[in-house]
């Protein structure tokens, strides 16, 4: 009797921690706006969510057990449902036990999330991320409930027997769920090792954040459960096989142990994905002036700065005036209208060179939609510089030859028989930003994002430009003169470097239409970027493609 107080005392001291550090992360970490209306966010509060009402009915259970001097029947050994109080004590159990399940799906789907940033990285709308969390939501309660509502029928049916049966078959789900949260977790980590080795090592360093984390979260959710997943499962496997005390006298304290352990998994799991210098600024928020608070929010959020101490790292977003480029593939409904093996392909090499290239030109990726890309640049010359690298990279993929077949993606050729085209046309456009440009952090990917007057210009001029081509609006090509300006004064000859891309020797400008925004009530002069190599695309007025061999055909 006393080893079972002493147990239970330890239980509730433990329980009491995870519960209160559970709870502070859900206030503290998390703000209503982005778990409505991010799906990662989502699914992460709510692993902590559920973490707070396990701990909370455990709590409560062993709280009841310690009035009456032994552990509730209801969760010992066989669990029998014989206690006086078993009603409550029941229903305390089966809620603890429902709400673990529930924190092991949420881990599933909160590793999907993130692996799906790193792995696709396209960003949903909001409107879509909302139905995704209804899906969630959905998929995860109508079980959840459909559950409650069959333990509340076994209770009410007076069936005793039923209700033992229901709480032995709880443990199995415990069991089951957490089983496929730590192997998902191991498939998770595989499939971005594999994605990292695919791209020659290159993930952006938000990606390589979320990856992190999710290395974080596979690291201590399988230190808290696996021991308890073991003896669970030797155990039972050991009763099946007609083993009786399978660990003898020693029994009761193994348990007692992988119990103590499993149940500070919500303190490690706050500490680990909720635990953060964010974190921490937030929980100051009563007791800080307010415009500190703001100031301190907005520099905790850039975690590169405060772990580096590098305010000019040249691999971080750029923060005065950057320079934005957007790209989207031409006809690209169609192509995935048509032939969508093909594009899956295809998108994934289009993915892949566009990334490839980011880092050497000290680019930011910001964000995707679908197959368009938007990023930024600390300068202009790296921004054209790149556009003009990954035009040329494009033509040199293995694209899918079903993709021949198309006249937005055949290979063509100029009057003199030099390729001009092949595969997927990109059409990119730069644009300067200025120093009024609203930053922040992207609650779930930590990536920077930008927004302004100049970034929805830059957006708008990204759609101007036909497949393949580069525009690049007249305040910018002004900027990029005046960045070449200083070089010259400087008395320093342009780059040799096999990546930095030298006017007048790899490309030159000539005028293109104007872009009119009706949104805007604007019209923003334009120019194109033509490298040399594929100056005979486009006619000087950009109305039409300057070859001849494209034929007639498909989009």
């Amino acid at each position: 009797m006393t080893d079972d107080v002493t147990k239970m005392t330890t239980y509730v001291v433990i329980l009491s921690i995870s519960l209160l550090t559970s709870v502070v992360t859900i206030f503290a970490a998390f703000e209503a706006r982005y778990t409505r209306n991010s799906a990662v966010q989502f699914v992460t509060y709510s692993i902590f969510f559920s973490d707070s009402f396990w701990h909370g009915f455990r709590l409560v259970l062993y709280a009841i057990g310690l009035g009456y001097g032994r552990v509730p029947s209801t969760n010992a050994g066989e669990r029998t449902y014989t206690d006086s109080n078993r009603v409550i004590t029941g229903l305390v159990t089966i809620g603890g036990d429902l709400f673990m399940v529930l924190t092991s799906a949420f881990m599933v789907l909160s590793a999907y999330e993130m692996r799906r940033l790193v792995t696709k990285a396209i960003s949903r709308s909001e409107l879509r991320e909302r139905q995704q969390i209804t899906y969630y939501k959905r998929a995860v309660y109508v079980p959840f409930f459909a559950c409650v509502a069959v333990y509340v029928g076994c209770v009410l049916s007076g069936d005793d027997s039923a209700v033992e049966r229901v709480l032995r078959l709880s443990t199995y789900l415990i069991t089951a769920g957490a089983t496929v949260a730590m192997l998902y977790l191991l498939y998770t980590i595989v499939q971005i090792y594999l994605l990292n080795r695919k791209r020659h090592g290159f993930i952006d360093s938000a990606a390589d954040h979320i990856a992190y984390r999710i290395k974080v979260l596979l690291t201590v959710y399988t230190l808290t459960i696996l021991p308890a997943l073991i003896v669970t499962w030797g155990y039972e496997l050991a009763v099946q096989m007609g083993v009786e005390e399978p660990f003898g006298a020693s029994g009761g304290e193994i348990f007692f142990v992988t119990n103590s352990i499993y149940y500070t998994g919500g303190f490690f799991n706050a500490f680990s994905m909720g635990g953060s210098v964010l974190c921490c600024i937030r929980i100051l928020r009563p007791v800080l002036p307010r415009e500190m608070h703001e100031q301190l929010l907005q520099s905790g959020n850039r975690h590169s700065d405060l772990e580096s101490g590098d305010e000019h790292d040249p691999t971080q977003p750029p923060v005065f005036e950057p320079v934005f480029v957007n790209t989207d593939i031409e006809s690209s409904t169609y192509l995935w209208s048509r032939n969508p093996n093909a594009m899956t392909e295809a998108q994934s090499l289009h993915d892949d060179c566009i990334r490839q290239h980011v880092a050497s030109y000290n680019g930011y990726e910001i964000t995707t939609a679908g197959d368009a890309f938007e990023l930024a640049f600390h300068n202009v010359s790296d921004a054209v510089s790149w556009c003009i690298r990954v035009q040329k990279a494009l033509m040199a993929l293995p694209w899918p030859k079903e993709l021949e077949e198309y006249r937005s993606a055949k290979s063509v050729t100029d009057i003199f028989g030099r390729l001009i085209f092949r595969g997927l046309r990109v059409r990119m456009a730069v644009h300067l930003g200025d120093g009024e440009m609203i930053q922040s952090i992207h609650p779930t990917t930590g990536k920077m994002t930008y927004s302004g007057l100049n970034e929805l210009v830059a957006r708008e001029v990204g759609d101007a430009g036909l497949g393949g081509q580069i525009l690049i609006s007249n305040v910018t090509r002004e900027r990029y003169m005046a960045e070449h300006d200083v070089v010259r004064a400087n008395g320093k000859k342009p780059a040799k470097s096999k990546t930095h891309m030298n006017l007048f020797k790899d490309f030159f400008f000539r005028d293109a239409p104007s872009c009119h925004i009706a949104d805007l009530n604007l019209v923003v002069p334009m120019s194109e970027v033509v490298p040399y190599v594929l100056k005979t695309r486009f006619t000087p007025d950009r109305t039409s493609n300057m070859h001849f061999f494209m034929g007639n055909g498909h989009p």
